[in-house]
């Protein structure tokens, strides 16, 4: 069939590539959640930043000889596959899918917010606001799915000038606001103690993670060594940068006055030291920052995960396999994707905003920490059972095996302080059940794995 013989695209560059390793962040969690943290930990929550991003920037290069000795549009599933196991390879990358599909739910109503506010403060007062915020959402996820319909050139490029606007801002607001830092504002600097510091990890963790979501581009890379430098350099600047930004706003606005959810701690900052225009291009950045999470995140991960389950002869519908013979994108994946997370930003809207928002939230670090704990098995395993392979590939892990280490131990702390935040805030009956529920989700996933793989699988080549 002529079908079969359309391919994905390979399209991207390295600054396409990291595009979507720095835009991928979830940016929602940098200007919405953020203020979240900043309630909890005081100003030490800058200190978070640092060592949160610090194994997080770890993590992901402990990837990069896996998307270089195996490029593909399944992420961890073709890795895990083979070193792992078969019922373990899926249930990896279709964590990592319904974190980003997640993420469309709670991000969509982030961009939705954002853009509300953005016309409010320019004169347009839509009423009722929860309405609005949700067609803004949907809106906005529809012209992201129609973009990647359209090429992955078309919306990496996108891609591009978004993140270029969205770093030259967040850079030009620290460089602004940084000379009017008032020591006295990080004083005291752990309010709540160590506990209160140690349950901000998970919000650093959220505002932080989804740069591994370019190793689902490698197929489509031009050179997959690309990737894992990306995986590098596209962590060490949205650490520097954010952290950075994040020293201007906490010593700008005093402890005790930061919203938690209602604005951005960075559009409060920038308001209160050079007024309303100011604040509205940091409630630009924040859009963008959504924007560039749902464009190629949400929209673009997920579907490429799925086309290569069917691919890779999983029970899934064939056509999932199917891409646009125009356009080279799994174009029904796309759709399949999009009206998932319009669903979500739907029940996100009646359910009520601010504790979804949050449950979503950390329900998305709880499934990317269980595929990132079985990508790194894997690269382990990569080690060990492959050690010539190892050794040729034209780019290696750094400090071996430190590096993988410090990952994995970052992991586990932002396991603990997840649920032990979620039981400050909520109580320990909303922890029980997030905790139930987190853990039969992987258990679902990984028994529906094993009824959609190939019934005689065969033993693979490593």
């Amino acid at each position: 069939m002529a079908s079969e013989k359309v391919t994905l695209k390979k399209a991207l560059g390295f600054w396409w590539l990291f595009a979507i390793g720095v835009g991928a962040v979830v940016g929602d969690g940098v200007f919405t959640l953020t203020g979240y943290g900043v309630a909890s930990a005081g100003p030490s929550m800058v200190l978070v930043y640092i060592l949160v991003g610090l194994s997080q920037i770890f993590l992901m290069v402990s990837f990069g000889e896996l998307v270089v000795w195996h490029p593909t549009s399944g992420g961890p599933e073709v890795w895990v596959r083979k070193l792992v196991g078969w019922d373990w390879g899926a249930t990896s990358s279709l964590l990592f899918s319904i974190g980003w599909i997640l993420a469309g739910g709670s991000t969509g109503l982030a961009i939705g917010a954002y853009t509300h506010n953005f016309l409010v403060h320019l004169g347009f007062h839509l009423q009722p606001a929860d309405l609005w915020i949700t067609l803004l959402a949907v809106g906005w996820l529809t012209l992201f799915a129609w973009l990647n319909v359209r090429g992955v050139d078309v919306a990496a490029r996108t891609q591009f000038i978004l993140v270029l606007f969205l770093v030259g801002s967040v850079v030009a607001y620290a460089a602004a606001v940084t000379p009017h830092v008032a020591a006295a504002n990080y004083r005291p600097f752990m309010p709540n103690g160590l506990a209160g510091s140690f349950s901000a990890v998970p919000v650093a963790v959220y505002a932080f993670m989804g740069a591994s979501t370019v190793l689902f581009a490698s197929e489509e890379a031009r050179d997959p060594v690309d990737v894992a430098r990306v995986l590098l350099w596209s962590s060490i600047t949205f650490v520097t940068v954010y952290t950075w930004a994040l020293f201007a706003a906490v010593g700008t606005v005093p402890h005790g006055e930061v919203e938690k959810f209602l604005e951005s701690l960075y559009v409060t900052s920038a308001n209160r030291v050079y007024g309303p225009v100011f604040a509205n291009v940091l409630n630009a950045a924040a859009w963008t920052a959504a924007a560039t999470c749902l464009l190629m995140g949400t929209i673009y991960q997920p579907p490429r995960d799925l086309y290569n389950l069917a691919r890779s002869g999983y029970g899934v519908p064939s056509w999932m396999g199917e891409l646009h013979r125009r356009y080279r994108t799994p174009f029904r994946n796309i759709w399949l994707v999009w009206g998932l997370a319009v669903i979500l930003v739907l029940w996100g809207q009646a359910a009520g905003q601010t504790m979804i928002y949050q449950l979503l939230s950390y329900e998305v670090v709880w499934v990317w920490c269980v595929s990132w704990v079985l990508t790194l098995r894997a690269a382990f395993a990569f080690r060990s059972r492959c050690a010539e392979e190892a050794a040729a590939l034209p780019w290696k892990v750094p400090l071996w095996p430190l590096t993988p280490l410090v990952g994995a131990v970052g992991i586990g702390l932002c396991l603990c302080a997840l649920f032990q935040d979620l039981n400050r805030s909520y109580g320990l009956r909303v922890t029980l059940v997030f905790f139930i529920v987190s853990v039969a989700l992987v258990f679902l996933v990984r028994q529906f794995v094993t009824l959609i793989k190939p019934k005689e699988p065969v033993a693979e080549e490593i």
